[in-house]
């Protein structure tokens, strides 16, 4: 007849049974062990460590970006110059990403002019580490123009854009005439 021993501890530590088949707990740290035979044991832990390890792995995903809100550029393309560029965060940690709210000209805090970068509406700038990287999120627009009923122009410069004309259009093209108007 086999004898099962059965060790218990109260506080914290302890070393687990290594004899196959020895169980012990202990109570304060809510584990129980199973020793297999071969100088180890087997180790069943509480589901209460079980989903805080989980949601502390998890926890350590979501750290990867942390939005820290909006930045403006100084202007748009056609006003602003990169030598009045807006200086970004000057201490922004690794991951740390804005929207940006207007667009215009950003560059690293203290770095040169030569340095900046434009930036769109709703474009991000995250902070790699040692720089910043853009994220360009604003060229999805439809763009669309309509010439009267021949001609009509679609698409973005993400997808790239669609000369249309009307299958009773009539194209001169010697002298870039559409059905009687100008074509340039």
């Amino acid at each position: 007849m086999a004898i099962i021993k059965l060790t218990r501890k109260t506080t914290t530590g302890g070393t687990p049974p290594t004899a196959e088949g020895q169980i012990s707990c202990n109570i304060f740290d809510k584990n129980i062990f199973v020793g297999d035979g071969n100088a180890g044991s087997i180790k069943f832990i509480d589901q209460t460590q079980v989903t805080s390890q989980i949601n502390s792995a998890i926890g350590g995903l979501s750290s990867a970006f942390e939005y820290k809100g909006a930045v403006a550029g100084n202007g748009q393309a056609s006003t602003a110059t990169a030598v009045d560029a807006q200086e970004l965060a000057t201490t922004p940690a690794q991951g740390d990403y804005w929207r940006i709210s207007t667009a215009g000209y950003v560059k690293k805090d203290g770095a040169t002019d030569a340095n900046a970068f434009f930036v769109n509406v709703s474009d991000a700038v995250v902070y790699n580490g040692s720089d910043w990287d853009k994220i360009d999120n604003t060229n999805s627009g439809i763009t669309s123009a309509d010439s009267g009923a021949d001609i009509q122009v679609t698409g973005s410069t993400d997808a790239g854009f669609v000369i249309g004309f009307s299958s009773t259009a009539t194209l001169d093209q010697a002298n870039q005439v559409v059905d009687g108007g100008q074509y340039t």
